[in-house]
């Protein structure tokens, strides 16, 4: 028969890998989060109502997909966007400051919102060992004193190695009117499942932190 020592050993031992197992999705889990951003603090003119959206991104699919989404977020509190693919299809034939300004004309954009990929890492760093909690063992001898340090048995979370994939993308938004920037943000998404994930993340940051600025409604 299987004493009552080995069958706590087992349970214990299940116990560490699910915590292990928990660890792992949770240390996996997406997130996006602004790391840094800034507003012009001198900017007079009224709220931004129209963006003309443009994400710099090679692959065409991921650009539409990206604009579209970022359309739809930003339309959301009555404001209007246009993606910019609609109008420029092909980002390398505009390069000339003239072509833009006439598919802003066009649009009817009072504002700019260019988003551009600047890095996607894989970061790996070592998670150590830790002590997580104490279960009481199933059985007792000792008076108080001795029962509770000598039959605390503790659950152990064994140290691995992690694998964070870390996409860094910058935001600016430029007023048509003055030309400048108004608006400039970073963020930083944290194992996403998707670009979608992303943008829809990436659009509720930009649009809180515009509106603490006081550039839209």
């Amino acid at each position: 028969m299987i004493g009552k020592t080995e069958m706590l050993k087992g349970k214990l031992f299940v116990v560490s890998i699910m915590l292990l197992l928990i660890t792992i999705i949770q240390g996996c889990s997406s997130t996006t989060k602004l790391v840094d951003s800034w507003a012009d603090s001198g900017y007079q003119g009224e709220k931004l109502r129209k963006f003309l959206v443009i994400g710099v991104v090679k692959d065409d699919l991921m650009r539409r997909t990206f604009e579209d989404q970022f359309v739809g977020k930003m339309t959301q509190g009555g404001r209007e966007a246009v993606a910019s693919y609609v109008y420029m299809p092909h980002l390398q034939d505009y390069k000339e400051r003239e072509k833009i300004e006439a598919v802003v004309k066009k649009v009817g954009a009072d504002a700019v919102l260019v988003t551009t990929l600047q890095d996607v890492e894989n970061r790996k760093d070592y998670v150590p060992p830790r002590v997580d909690y104490y279960v009481p063992a199933a059985w007792g001898g000792y008076g108080y004193y001795g029962y509770y340090f000598q039959s605390m048995q503790p659950i152990y979370t064994p140290g691995y190695e992690r694998t964070t994939k870390v996409v860094r993308l910058e935001t600016r938004v430029f007023s048509v009117k003055t030309g400048k920037m108004v608006w400039g943000g970073a963020t930083e998404s944290f194992n996403p499942s998707s670009a979608g994930q992303i943008v829809a993340k990436l659009a509720s940051l930009v649009v809180s932190d515009m509106k603490k600025a006081g550039l839209i409604k």
